[in-house]
């Protein structure tokens, strides 16, 4: 079965403002589930996560997800700090009452804006995983490695890579088709390759095939529907989790978002959850 919910960025943007907007006005435009973008200090304290947890239980939002801060580092140091956010993020997991943590990977990019070599940041990458997939699997808690654009795990290549490496049930991907049309790669050849490695979905508009240009939905060229579609021929039982991404400025679009804009997705996709 397949349950709609809602990125809590596609309400509160990119603000560190405790999911106000999110609380206030998901459950009035029809989302019934939530999958909160967990970026910063605060995010992850457990006096946070109960508060959360009472603010879900008060307003009858379902937790679906954590989504946090990138996988990986290219030090040491920065892997131990990693490692020890990820564990926190799936002691959050539990204690919010969800059972899915999403990241993606670093930036292909150093500080001084050189390309560093991207099998290193997936091998970074690949040594954390082997940490904390034993302690995934002991919290029944599912890690979902988001592609992204510009990012070590842009597409297929990466994937392979990694899942040549790593053999978990509790390790697997979380699908972005808006971020996968936008590094140039085939929603449906990705799905080809992958479909049993899926373990979340997330439903992103982009304006134009091999270059970021993220819009709001039905301005674009990425097919969800056709994403869904494929999915739910091929077993696929989870949840799809609609990001109205504020990066639509990136292509000039400073228009607020709107109501009607939030409500858009709600209307496309619902009518899967009854297949």
């Amino acid at each position: 079965m397949l349950l709609l919910a809602a990125s809590s960025l596609s309400f509160d943007g990119f603000e560190n403002n405790n999911f106000q907007c999110v609380f206030n006005d998901a459950g009035r435009l029809g989302y019934e589930r939530i999958e909160f973008n967990c970026w910063y200090a605060e995010s992850l304290t457990p006096g946070r996560i109960r508060e959360m947890r009472r603010r879900c239980e008060g307003t009858g939002l379902q937790p679906v997800a954590l989504h946090v801060s990138a996988f990986g580092g290219s030090t040491s140091e920065q892997l131990s700090w990693n490692t020890a956010h990820k564990l926190r993020a799936i002691e959050a997991a539990v204690e919010l009452g969800c059972r899915r943590v999403v990241a993606s990977g670093m930036h292909i990019e150093d500080r001084d804006g050189e390309r560093t070599d991207t099998n290193a940041l997936l091998d970074d990458l690949l040594r954390e995983l082997y940490n904390l997939a034993p302690y995934a699997e002991e919290a029944d808690v599912l890690l979902c490695l988001e592609n992204h654009c510009s990012n070590v795990l842009a597409g297929q290549q990466a994937y392979h890579y990694l899942f040549d490496r790593i053999d978990s049930d509790h390790v697997g991907i979380c699908l972005d088709g808006g971020h996968l049309e936008a590094a140039g790669e085939s929603i449906g050849e990705f799905i080809e390759a992958f479909a049993p490695r899926i373990n979340h979905l997330h439903l992103k508009e982009n304006g134009q095939f091999g270059r970021k240009s993220f819009c709001r939905f039905g301005c674009g060229g990425t097919d969800n529907d056709a994403m869904i579609r494929e999915m739910i021929r091929r077993g696929y039982s989870g949840y799809m989790s609609v990001e109205l991404s504020p990066e639509i400025g990136e292509s000039g679009d400073f228009i607020p978002f709107t109501d009607e804009d939030r409500r858009k997705p709600h209307i496309m996709f619902s009518r899967y959850e009854s297949i």
